[in-house]
């Protein structure tokens, strides 16, 4: 049976596609993303997630300073100073809050810490990046399932425990995936990363 093609994804099919795509309960985005990718600061590329051809996620810079006061605390408590990477309203299967990255450097290494928390602090994810060499075989052995070179290793928690891994990959290609590994080991899936480009 011939599959028909997948027609382009207009701004507001986009919107559509992620409010039918969600996974929480929290029901559709609280937000217009046509309207925060039109005023997302220069030099921040927004983050769209997705499952096979389906839209699940999507993360789009906002001015650091917009944030609301009480998700800014719990981001500092979590991850405190620091460089800011990003700063962006997402929405997800985790739910719709915001997404703060932060880079840490010391004499011997650099690491980082990212958090998403709702609008009244709640976190409900954060993880951070941990040395390969530090990283247990087994979740190791489970993203050599998918790409040949390891590129970087996160630890992911949500709002009680740590979860899962999330190992970057590199396969011959020099195509990159985003690998969801069990603490046992078990591969729960994995996701090209892809470059894109929005005009606006």
């Amino acid at each position: 049976m011939r599959r028909r093609p997948t027609p382009p994804l207009r701004p507001a099919l986009l919107v559509a596609a992620l409010a039918g795509s969600a996974c929480s309960t929290s029901g559709p985005p609280a937000y217009d993303l046509a309207a925060l990718l039109a005023e997302a600061p220069a030099g921040q590329p927004a983050r769209l997630w997705l499952d096979g051809d389906r839209i699940v996620g999507a993360a789009v810079a906002v001015v650091p300073g917009t944030l609301p006061a009480a998700a800014r605390r719990m981001a500092d408590a979590v991850a405190p100073q620091g460089e800011l990477l990003f700063a962006g309203r997402e929405w997800g299967p985790r739910g719709d809050g915001y997404r703060i990255d932060k880079r840490y450097r010391t004499e011997d290494r650099e690491h980082d810490r990212s958090v998403l928390v709702t609008p009244d602090g709640r976190v409900l994810e954060r993880d951070h990046t941990v040395p390969i060499v530090d990283v247990p075989q087994h979740a190791l052995a489970g993203a050599l399932t998918i790409g040949t070179a390891i590129e970087e290793a996160r630890i992911v928690a949500g709002p009680e425990r740590e979860e899962h891994w999330a190992i970057v990959v590199r396969d011959r290609a020099g195509r990159v995936f985003v690998v969801a590994v069990a603490l046992d080991g078990r591969v729960l899936h994995a996701r090209r990363r892809l470059a894109a480009r929005l005009d606006s």
